[in-house]
């Protein structure tokens, strides 16, 4: 059972290295092909912090191996070039320059029967309840922190893992799905807010300079001082709130707050996010691609490593919330 288990870590490790290095190579091809370089500033502190971080995972890994401890810090690690990818690849998905479709996915909103005017409508006389939006759809950042902590603190790295992979599967088809259906948003389209000035003048924050920037050829270098989310349609703040919940799932303890955080992320994306309504369907159709991908790469694996005894049928769902069979906690 411990050989099993070793097995199955090793096979997980290794998908997720591949998904890892596919994403690098991905993000520095698409760079080159369009032409965008980055300026990375980093500072004393960064760099100690990378060099103390470098030392322990050679340290553990190599020297005094030790392959618990090795294999959080090469996680923590993949996690962090994967998120870093995947906001290239949304930089380079924006320089394409085919005609923006906000007027398309409007009429879907309106087919939907979804009114921006009435939703903004019913937020403006509700400031706790905007500013709860606010704070969920802003939790991302802490989200993927939390991923990492609980995924150690229950000794579910596989948990983990299978983020990593399901993360970098959903950034790159919303880049590509960026490439071909390119939005302005719904501020700038719907609201008429001003195109020219990042700061807006009720004091929200505007991506479409640097969106036009990347399309007409403006800026060709990427600041990671100051990078930003510049994708409208699929809305990935939606799709990565989907992976949350997934990715966690099994630890029973903490559904009672994931789902309802992330239904307040999902629900805030056409405020804080300039969304429309068809951009959160989207970022869930991606989600579920991404998660029913996974688990249909992990399960191949397995089964061409004769570590799987029997794959469900595809009308199966459970594997999605416990991919390659292992069990909930």
């Amino acid at each position: 059972m411990h050989d099993r288990s070793n097995t199955d870590d090793r096979l997980l490790s290794t998908i997720t290295w591949q998904a890892t290095l596919a994403i690098a190579l991905l993000a520095a091809l698409s760079l080159s092909l369009v032409g965008l370089s980055c300026n990375i500033e980093v500072s004393a502190e960064t760099l100690v912090l990378m060099s103390f971080y470098a030392f322990f995972a050679i340290y553990f890994s190599f020297v005094r191996p030790n392959s618990k401890i090795a294999r959080v810090l090469i996680c923590f690690g993949q996690l962090v070039v994967v998120i870093l990818m995947g906001i290239l690849l949304s930089y380079a998905a924006s320089t394409v320059q085919l005609p923006y479709r906000d007027a398309h996915l409007h009429a879907m909103d309106q087919w939907l029967g979804f009114d921006r005017a009435s939703y903004l409508a019913v937020l403006n006389r509700h400031d706790a309840l905007r500013n709860v939006l606010s704070l969920a759809y802003n939790s991302m950042m802490s989200q993927n922190i939390l991923v990492l902590a609980a995924a150690i603190l229950t000794r579910r790295l596989d948990r983990l893992q299978f983020y990593i992979i399901a993360f970098a599967v959903a950034v790159t088809a919303t880049a590509a799905i960026a490439c071909f259906i390119p939005a302005a948003n719904a501020i700038i389209y719907l609201d008429k807010a001003p195109t020219e000035l990042s700061t807006l003048p009720g004091g929200g924050h505007s991506y479409f300079p640097v969106l036009e920037g990347l399309r007409n050829g403006t800026l060709r270098v990427i600041d990671f001082r100051a990078v930003e989310g510049l994708i409208s349609f699929p809305s990935f703040h939606t799709a990565n709130a989907i992976l949350f919940v997934w990715a966690l799932w099994p630890i029973r303890i903490l559904r009672f707050f994931l789902v309802p955080l992330n239904l307040l992320l999902i629900a805030g994306t056409p405020l804080c996010g300039a969304h429309y309504a068809v951009d959160v369907i989207g970022g869930a159709a991606v989600a579920c691609g991404a998660i029913a991908a996974t688990t249909w790469l992990v399960r191949a694996h397995c089964r061409s490593n004769d570590l799987v005894q029997a794959i469900p049928s595809p009308i199966d769902w459970r594997p999605l919330l416990h991919p390659i069979g292992f069990p909930p906690d």
